[in-house]
């Protein structure tokens, strides 16, 4: 009998990898808007698609960003800019996309790449504030991005790719970055079910670590110092110095991965496949370490990322 759940469940994935691998070809015919392209993954996304032929909403947060990406593509990529974290922002983006989308045509794809690490310390030097600076970019952005164009979307039976991040899965901290990861799952799988009879995909990824933008280890370290330096002594006395954070950060960064394109690739997938992977973990770190943390005993995995974080 155990051999039999083996086999189906090996045959279920194969089945679903080689059907993951059917295009839907047409791509000049596809819209596709991009948040978060100033830099990263977003930025690599445009360029990727644009190489594809895709025609390509490229939302920046900076008219600086916009303009420097548009002067690397074709006129395949529109660059429009957007802040994610207000809601006259969205409806502006809303607006431009609509008036450019040709009449009757919809959105293949809404990839909500824009994201924040926030404060890398511990819950009990933060305030309410400091919370919801991070959920405004990372989960609320997001929600109401989708919320906007998902109308466009649906006309498409298109799909929406939200990014979230191993630690959407389990939470090592920072929280707030964690918090808003673990509400990119929980909205991805409402949304998901709710829009399935639409004939509209929602895809996740959760991306390892990246050597990217979101988290150069200089700016955490210096960060981090401000905080050490503005929280009461008898408190901050419980937690990793800023010299032992440096080290831990310093050991993050050389197992980080330098190929982003790994993560573009998965985006890829996400909005060219017939069938798209519903959940994508990038990076053997996320598919070996951290799936087995997030499986074992609660006691042991804190253990474990204890150890590992040198406390």
């Amino acid at each position: 009998m155990f051999w039999v759940v083996v086999v189906l469940v090996l045959t279920y994935h194969l089945v679903c990898w080689a059907l993951s691998r059917l295009r839907v070809g047409d791509y000049s015919k596809k819209h596709v808007l991009i948040t978060g392209c100033d830099t990263g993954f977003g930025n690599l996304l445009a360029k990727r698609l644009d190489g594809l032929g895709f025609k390509v909403f490229a939302a920046c947060l900076t008219s600086a960003g916009a303009e420097k990406l548009q002067a690397a593509c074709s006129e395949r990529v529109t660059t429009l800019q957007l802040d994610v974290a207000d809601e006259d922002s969205i409806a502006a983006a809303r607006e431009f996309v609509g008036n450019r989308l040709p009449e009757g045509t919809g959105l293949w794809g809404v990839v909500n790449n824009a994201g924040i690490l926030g404060p890398p310390v511990p819950c009990e030097w933060l305030k309410r504030e400091d919370y919801v600076k991070n959920l405004a970019v990372n989960l609320f952005g997001m929600i109401d991005v989708t919320r906007a164009f998902l109308p466009f979307v649906r006309r498409a039976k298109g799909r929406v790719v939200n990014a979230s991040s191993t630690y959407g899965r389990i939470a090592p901290g920072p929280a707030p970055y964690c918090i808003s990861k673990y509400g990119v799952e929980a909205f991805s799988d409402c949304l998901r079910r709710e829009v399935y009879r639409q004939g509209v995909k929602v895809c996740i990824l959760e991306p390892g670590f990246f050597k990217t933008g979101l988290a150069p280890a200089d700016a955490v370290i210096s960060s981090f110092q401000r905080w050490y330096d503005a929280t009461p002594p008898e408190i901050r006395q419980h937690y990793l110095p800023p010299d032992k954070l440096a080290k831990l950060a310093e050991k993050i960064r050389a197992g980080s991965y330098d190929n982003l394109n790994l993560v573009v690739d998965a985006y890829e997938l996400a909005l060219t496949s017939r069938f798209p992977p519903t959940r994508q973990l990038v990076g053997w770190d996320v598919r070996i370490v951290y799936r087995l943390l997030w499986n074992l005993p609660t006691p042991l995995t804190d253990w474990i990322l204890n150890a590992m974080s040198g406390e």
